[in-house]
């Protein structure tokens, strides 16, 4: 499929959230959908939007699977259940939360097979008791999620979520690094076996098998970009995809403009871990109005933390890294690019969790 087939499914950027949700005619053929779901934007916008804003969380068992593997750096999932159950849980804290689309950045890879990367912007107040984080703080808190989805039918049978869980930490005026300590502890009191699946996602990263990507793809640069990054050192020419006065916004409150500003994010990464291995899992693109386009690509980073920096002293943890960056091209440079990836769960490695 073309990355720029139906041009009339529309990015919600810009879009009210009332005609994001307004009902009419089908604009995209979708096999196995409910009558209700437009295309696949429509889809991803009014199925959150139901379960998260209208509340109906049992809605989370007729799209997902019952085979539905959730991936985050906390760990893999399996099932509608579980996802009911989790997303019950973070309401019962927050359950005054607003979920608002940034993008949706999609493709149709198979016949009928979509793929969604949402990026997401939620506002709530902590007014719910949390086992790790304590008790209420009536804090609000906004924070940045880009969820990856793999619809067919109706139903998300595969998804990978990132979330900047840093700074949604800090404005409930709870510490990362405290919180990831605690994390790390229980997982060293836990069967190691349990985290099998980190080493086996940074086997798979060092092991260097890319999407494939056409090259007239818009996300080919980008992820040429990143590896030039990453896996070569040379940032100024990785740089040169960017305009001078690119919007950078990372996790853990990084928000700067320049192309000085985003090496300095990749920097960051690349002085701590040492012996990187860079990997692009997948990409997707959409055009836009006046002949923008916006990319996401999700990717992942495995190396050894042996340098001082952004992480504190070097630790020698194995550590994975899995992250989704969404850009907005126009003339050929990106002049916004927002990347989200969880830094606590970096943390929680580099104190001996999650099975190090």
């Amino acid at each position: 499929m073309g990355w720029d087939q139906d041009p009339q499914v529309l990015s919600p950027v810009g879009r009210p959230i009332s005609e994001q949700l307004e009902t009419g005619p089908p604009r995209q053929k979708l096999e196995g959908f409910e009558p209700v779901y437009r295309d696949i934007v429509d889809y991803i916008v009014r199925c959150t939007h139901r379960i998260w804003e209208e509340k109906n969380i049992g809605l989370c068992r007729t799209h997902y699977s019952d085979d539905c593997v959730m991936h985050t750096l906390a760990g893999p999932s399996t099932g509608a259940e579980i996802v009911t159950q989790n997303t019950v849980g973070a309401l019962s804290s927050y359950a005054d939360r607003i979920v608002l689309a940034e993008d949706i950045i999609w493709s149709e890879d198979a016949p009928g097979e979509f793929y969604s990367s949402h990026r997401i912007t939620s506002r709530a107040t902590h007014f719910g008791d949390e086992p790790i984080v304590g008790s209420a703080t009536m804090r609000s808190a906004g924070v940045s999620t880009i969820a990856d989805c793999k619809v067919v039918a109706n139903k998300i049978v595969e998804e990978w979520l990132v979330r900047d869980n840093s700074t949604a930490l800090w404005q409930i005026g709870a510490e990362p690094r405290c919180i990831a300590m605690q994390l790390a502890e229980a997982d060293r009191e836990s069967d190691p076996e349990r985290h099998r699946w980190r080493t086996d996602a940074i086997a798979a990263t060092r092991d260097g098998d890319h999407v494939e990507i056409p090259d007239n793809h818009p996300a080919a640069p980008l992820a040429e970009m990143l590896d030039l990054g990453f896996s070569k050192d040379l940032y100024g020419e990785a740089a040169a995809m960017l305009s001078p006065a690119v919007e950078v916004r990372w996790p853990s409150r990084r928000h700067g403009f320049g192309r000085g500003f985003w090496i300095g994010c990749l920097m960051q990464l690349s002085n701590a871990l040492h012996d990187r291995a860079f990997r692009c899992e997948h990409i997707a693109a959409r055009p836009l109005p006046y002949g923008d386009i916006a990319v996401a690509l999700r990717w992942s980073l495995a190396g050894s933390h042996r340098g001082a920096g952004v992480w504190g002293e070097a630790s020698g943890k194995d550590i994975y890294l899995l992250a989704v960056s969404h850009y907005r091209l126009r003339a050929g440079l990106v002049v916004e690019e927002a990347t989200v990836f969880d830094e606590v769960s970096v943390l929680r490695q580099i104190h001996g969790g999650l099975g190090a």
